[in-house]
């Protein structure tokens, strides 16, 4: 049952409590509606497993070379600012059903399709378990990748392996892989960190903040791990550039998959009465189909993260590590709660921890932004920093700091 238990260790996340922080039809996204379900669920990866083996990788060197391991292209964005280290730095996704990421390197796990094979004779056990019931997709898509990956490292071995995540099934499968075969790796954090983390196994964990670390102290870090605060490398060029704002016209509202569409909806025509802009930005992978007007809206989406943020003078959103990135950028912005879930509720302590402020009412958002001004805000406080450690003045470019351990 080794197979199994590598699964089970890659999916962490899974069984700790996160998903029940997600909305109903979120959650139901992700592990399926119920055990009918998630059986048709892995039987359709499965079949499309076996139609990849008649698939030949690409030729591709991995040997000595920095390997960014990426399954999204969130991912991507998060790591694309080590690319001038062109002559070493390789990004890949590994990936057992074939998708592709735009000019990224992909390895097929061609022969997942045996090792699914083995988890669908284990099936009846697996279905002993509550967890592993309400965990069956995952468990499928960690199922193997560990083995796999360890046969590719030994064939070729990187000189690092950089993650910009540890808790996606298939990359933790490769993480716990690159440890037990001494392949040093990496993690650049891309995004705020929650209780529900993995603990940190890395060899170098390159983190945003003083926040993120006493999250990972309550976690858990390996004593073989090294820690780095650096800031958020990737909006490092962008806060060199940011604008100064004086007046709010234009309001960002970000929203993701928990969010609901009619509070959002609510919420756009409210601040439209007040004769705001309102320019929305969905969450990359938040596929609902939104029925705005677009004289009322401008699609946030058809720029890139830092550009609509540039764009706008105020940032509205919930639980998203993009209220972070907003005052990096001198952006302020208000936790305004879209959705009903209050185990969701201010996921990352930043209400909290008075890095933003909240409203509740609608009312009470009227009043805020009628009297907010930036003239009097300082985005380099503690408060912001504890955040983000580059906001600390005169400290070191993050970049730089990261070559130490490439």
């Amino acid at each position: 049952m080794g197979l199994l238990n590598d699964a089970i260790e890659a999916n962490y996340l899974y069984r700790k409590g996160y998903l029940d922080t997600l909305s109903p039809d979120r959650k139901k996204s992700i592990i399926g509606r119920n055990i009918i379900h998630r059986i048709f669920m892995v039987l359709v990866a499965i079949r499309k497993e076996f139609s990849n083996l008649w698939i030949d990788n690409s030729k591709i060197d991995f040997d000595n070379k920095i390997i960014c391991a990426v399954n999204s292209k969130n991912n991507v964005n998060a790591l694309n600012f080590l690319e001038h280290y062109s002559d070493t730095v390789l990004f890949c996704k590994f990936t057992t059903t074939g998708s592709k990421l735009d000019n990224i390197a992909h390895y097929i796990f061609v022969n997942k399709f045996f090792y699914s094979i083995l988890f669908l004779f284990f099936l009846p056990v697996i279905l002993l378990s509550k967890v592993n019931r309400e965990n069956l997709v995952h468990l499928h898509k960690a199922f193997g990748i560990k083995r796999m990956f360890k046969k590719l490292l030994k064939v070729q071995r990187p000189r690092r392996i950089v993650f910009a995540n540890d808790h996606v099934p298939e990359i933790r499968s490769m993480l716990l892989a690159a440890k037990e075969l001494g392949v040093k790796t990496v993690y650049i954090q891309h995004g705020s960190v929650s209780k529900y983390f993995p603990p940190l196994i890395f060899d170098y964990a390159l983190l945003e903040s003083q926040y993120s670390l006493d999250i990972y102290s309550n976690i858990g870090i390996s004593a073989q791990t090294r820690i780095e605060l650096i800031g958020i490398p990737r909006l490092e060029n962008a806060q060199k550039i940011a604008r100064n704002r004086s007046e709010i016209r234009n309001i960002g509202i970000a929203v993701n998959q928990n969010d609901s569409l009619e509070k959002v909806d609510k919420l756009i025509a409210f601040l439209v009465s007040k004769n705001y802009t309102i320019t929305l930005r969905k969450h990359p992978s938040d596929v609902r189909i939104f029925q705005f007007s677009e004289n009322e809206v401008i699609n946030g989406n058809n720029y890139t993260l830092t550009d609509f943020i540039n764009e706008v003078d105020f940032l509205i959103a919930s639980d998203s590590s993009i209220h972070v990135e907003a005052n990096s950028l001198g952006c302020r912005s208000l936790y305004y709660m879209l959705h009903d879930n209050y185990a969701k509720y201010d996921y990352y302590g930043y209400v909290k921890n008075l890095f933003i402020d909240e409203v509740k009412t609608l009312e009470d958002l009227r009043k805020y932004l009628s009297t907010f001004e930036y003239k009097t805000f300082d985005f380099h406080s503690s408060k912001m920093s504890y955040y983000n450690r580059s906001l600390i003045s005169g400290s070191l470019p993050a970049i730089e700091e990261i070559k130490k351990y490439l």
